[in-house]
């Protein structure tokens, strides 16, 4: 069984406000921590307070965790994560360790984790995104001892990383992981990607370009130019009132060729994206290929027409002669061929209708 520690205890001091019980989505800093770990099936949460303890409790145990108070808080974090380390049940395989001011993380990052402990239960796991580590680390039971063990100025990280042998650094592509609400500015970055978590940031995309597609320049400079087109219409169609969601489309057009290099790319795409935590990305890709339109446009129509546009790395407004051209080649794939060539072509029309202008014109 897997556990999660979250300290609690500090005065939010610089933050100016009690940070544990500051609105975060339709809850708070502490109810969305706890969630997240309810959601990635953690069953055993632990949340340690000190300062503000009589506030805090009640929201924690409202939110399905246990509150546990320090009273020597005053003395610093690791005081709050001995006194939660020392009381957690018996029988856990280890435990995460995640301050209650880092919420942004998705519950599929947890599963990564977890998935990643299974395969060797004495590691200590470390996530990271673009090499730079962050939390929550999962720390195995066998260092429980030296925590609980320890002089009160010890320093966690020396107990954590004294046996490099035993550390694994895991790859996650969840920039999430590196955020905290210390200061108000902070704050505000953290509600800012909270509200987006299933959407992965350009910073994310790129991270996960750079891992999928290292060997694979044709691909990446595809997917630059068919993000850079599909931006280019929901732009334009923004004035006329279509409320399309341009970190969205970014997201989908980015990766929507995401496995390119495998068989039935966009089915494989979209299952990889679902893994990852991010399902409306998923759901672009998945359609990419072969899509039928709804009554409205829509993000998912913008990457499908943004992607027949783009031949290679570059814009294409002749598509429809690269289709028959194709058909011609593919006698067998004739009639889906031609079926994506009507989608495009019904998705061209809408949005020259709607922006009363052609394509050559909105793309320059």
């Amino acid at each position: 069984m897997t556990a999660a520690l979250i300290p609690a205890a500090g005065l939010s001091s610089r933050m100016g406000r009690y940070k544990p019980l500051l609105p975060l989505g339709r809850t708070t800093m502490i109810g969305s921590v706890i969630a997240l770990f309810k959601t990635a099936g953690i069953r055993e949460i632990i949340v340690v307070t000190g300062h503000n303890h009589d506030r805090l409790a009640p929201a924690v145990e409202a939110a399905g965790a246990r509150p546990l108070f320090n009273p020597d808080y005053a003395s610093g974090m690791f005081s709050s994560i001995r006194t939660g380390v020392a009381d957690l049940p018996s029988g856990i395989t280890g435990f995460f360790l995640l301050p209650a001011d880092t919420p942004a993380i998705r519950p599929a990052t947890i599963g990564l984790i977890r998935r990643k402990f299974e395969e060797d239960k004495d590691a200590l796991i470390v996530p990271a995104f673009k090499g730079e580590t962050g939390h929550p680390p999962l720390i195995p039971a066998r260092l429980i001892p030296a925590i609980t063990g320890a002089h009160p100025d010890t320093n966690l990280r020396q107990i954590l990383f004294s046996d490099p042998s035993h550390i694994i650094q895991l790859p996650v592509h969840d920039r999430g992981i590196l955020m905290d609400a210390d200061t108000p500015d902070d704050y505000g970055r953290v509600k800012q990607k909270y509200e987006k978590l299933e959407i992965p940031d350009e910073t994310e995309c790129r991270s996960i370009i750079d891992r999928e597609l290292a060997d694979a320049p044709a691909i990446r400079a595809h997917l630059d130019r068919v993000c850079d087109t599909a931006l280019t219409l929901a732009r334009d169609l923004r004035p006329w009132g279509f409320d399309l969601d341009i970190n969205l489309i970014r997201a989908g057009a980015l990766l929507h060729d995401i496995k390119r290099k495998k068989a039935h790319h966009a089915e494989a795409g979209s299952r990889f994206l679902q893994r990852l935590g991010f399902p409306k990305a998923a759901d672009i890709v998945a359609a990419h290929m072969d899509l039928t339109p709804g009554p409205e446009l829509d993000e998912t129509q913008i990457v499908f027409l943004a992607d027949k546009l783009c031949r290679g790395d570059r814009l294409d407004l002749d598509y429809p002669g690269r289709f028959h051209e194709k058909a011609s080649r593919l006698p067998h794939a004739k009639k889906e061929i031609y079926k994506r060539l009507e989608t495009a072509q019904h998705i061209h029309a809408r949005i020259e209708s709607a922006a009363g202008r052609s394509l050559g014109e909105i793309l320059g």
